[in-house]
């Protein structure tokens, strides 16, 4: 069943960024000022008082469909938990070996190795649903496993080189099992899982197989938000149940999008922006979602997102004036990019197939930043989308994550949101981008002036930088 809301709307238009009350900017290379900190993408994430967590992900970049090896190979997963403590400076940098988990946590190893996680964190405690892997029997599945662990405790396990395995627990459950959704936590007892898709076995035998279900290898999309309970259990494990399932089988066929906390006067919700891939073109979705609790989703049919519609960082900030939600995307894949000489969004070339010389398949990847503003204000309700004027440095973001600053105030306690009223005058340090992959999508001289290299061949890794945010006033 789907259900479409319309609001008035500037359609498919961006504004100039200077008629926002803020501009973006994440320019500064901060990498220097974290020694040792780890170049990693598709990662779990927590923090604990000023100390960064980061398990599973891969220390390689983009998987090369269509490129080179299509696997996501062992010797490219992440097989540490690190810790980066940032309340010294400069910020030290500890990790620990998951081959230290004994055997009975065999599972949570497989999954803590894995990529397209899908996190949460609840006060002191990380949720770690899902992902897609290798297991210890050398099969890459999507794992159907949810783990906990305490953060206090891993944090002072990981500075002595240990991974605590009384910090930890898990429940096995087919309600989990996802790679590129998202998990939510919003206020309750309650969580949120955010589409995503099963893919198991090799993702070579599946393009060799015409990306057709056969056998052992095969993909499904959820095509759900699954509202979940998850508890303490017996034995000091977990119990998952279901409480409900919203289910679209056209609108909520995405994974690596962009779903987040959203604020309104209605309370705190869950905003879906984005994602990949539609079924007909492989391109990006362009509706966004929203769920508020104890209702049903909406659909804005009324509004395009024409930019950065990957899995990339987002900063989050709320106008409780003008109760406008505003949604700032960093880099990432793009449909669109945003011609500043025509004022002007255009679609990314779309040439040949993966059988021709040339390729391009419309998803570029982008160095632009996004800003989708939602105002709720009774009589001037509407949906704009802003490109920042100020791009990242390199291609940056697809993967990686935004980490606001612990002392930034928050429109709504416990969450991701900032209180953009609260920030002063000026510009103002916000927190950082870290992560993700770093493509070079451009062949020499490396400029947009150049030839393009083939989807899916583009040469990348995970990010070396560090790059700190700034908001200004």
């Amino acid at each position: 069943m789907k259900f479409v809301i319309t609001f008035l709307l500037l359609l498919n238009s961006a504004i100039p960024a200077s008629q926002l009350p803020f501009t973006v900017e994440a320019c500064e290379d901060a990498s220097s000022q974290f020694p040792g900190a780890p170049h990693v993408q598709s990662f779990a994430f927590g923090q604990w008082q000023g100390r960064w967590v980061f398990i599973g992900g891969r220390i390689a970049g983009y998987h090369s469909v269509g490129g080179g090896s299509a696997e996501f190979l062992q010797k490219d997963a992440n097989q540490d938990v690190w810790m980066v403590d940032t309340t010294v400076q400069p910020a030290r940098t500890y990790h620990a070996p998951l081959a230290l988990l004994p055997a009975k946590l065999t599972a949570v190893k497989d999954q803590w190795s894995s990529a397209g996680l899908l996190y949460a964190q609840d006060g002191s405690k990380l949720y770690i649903a899902g992902g897609y892997g290798i297991d210890h029997e050398g099969k890459w599945v999507t794992f159907p496993l949810i783990s906990q662990v305490d953060l206090p405790e891993l944090v002072e396990g990981v500075m002595k080189g240990q991974v605590p395995a009384a910090s930890i627990t898990f429940a096995s459950s087919p309600l989990v099992q996802s790679a590129g959704g998202e998990l939510i936590k919003l206020p309750g007892n309650h969580f949120y899982l955010v589409m995503g898709h099963v893919f198991m076995g090799s993702y070579t035998a599946f393009e060799g197989q015409g990306e057709k279900n056969r056998g052992e290898v095969s993909q499904a999309y959820l095509n759900e938000i699954r509202e979940l309970k998850v508890d303490c259990g017996p034995n000091n494990g977990l119990t998952v149940q279901l409480v409900k399932a919203y289910k679209d089988d056209q609108e909520f066929h995405r994974r690596d999008l962009n779903a987040v906390e959203f604020m309104s006067p209605k309370g705190l919700g869950i905003a879906a922006y984005g994602g990949v891939f539609t079924p007909d073109t492989q391109l990006g979705y362009s509706k966004p979602i929203y769920l508020m609790p104890g209702s049903t989703p909406q659909i804005d049919s009324s509004f395009e997102q024409r930019m950065n519609a990957y899995v990339c960082p987002r900063l989050l900030m709320y106008d409780k004036t003008t109760q406008t939600m505003h949604t700032t995307l960093f880099g990432g894949i793009s449909r669109y990019s945003w011609d500043i000489a025509k004022h002007s969004f255009v679609a990314n070339p779309m040439v040949g197939d993966k059988t021709a010389a040339a390729y391009l398949d419309g998803m570029q990847w982008s160095d632009q930043v996004s800003t989708i503003s939602r105002t709720m204000e009774p009589g001037k309700e509407q949906t704009r989308e802003i490109v920042q004027a100020s791009s990242l440095p390199a291609f940056l973001g697809a993967d990686g994550i935004f980490i606001p600053l612990s002392d930034i105030p928050r429109a709504q306690s416990g969450t991701q949101i900032l209180d953009l009223a609260s920030l002063p005058q000026g510009r103002t340090l916000v927190g950082y981008i870290y992560g993700g992959i770093h493509a070079f999508p451009y062949q020499f001289p490396y400029n947009k002036g150049a030839a393009s290299y083939n989807s899916g061949a583009t040469p990348s890794k995970p990010s070396e930088m560090i790059l700190k945010v700034y908001v200004q006033r």
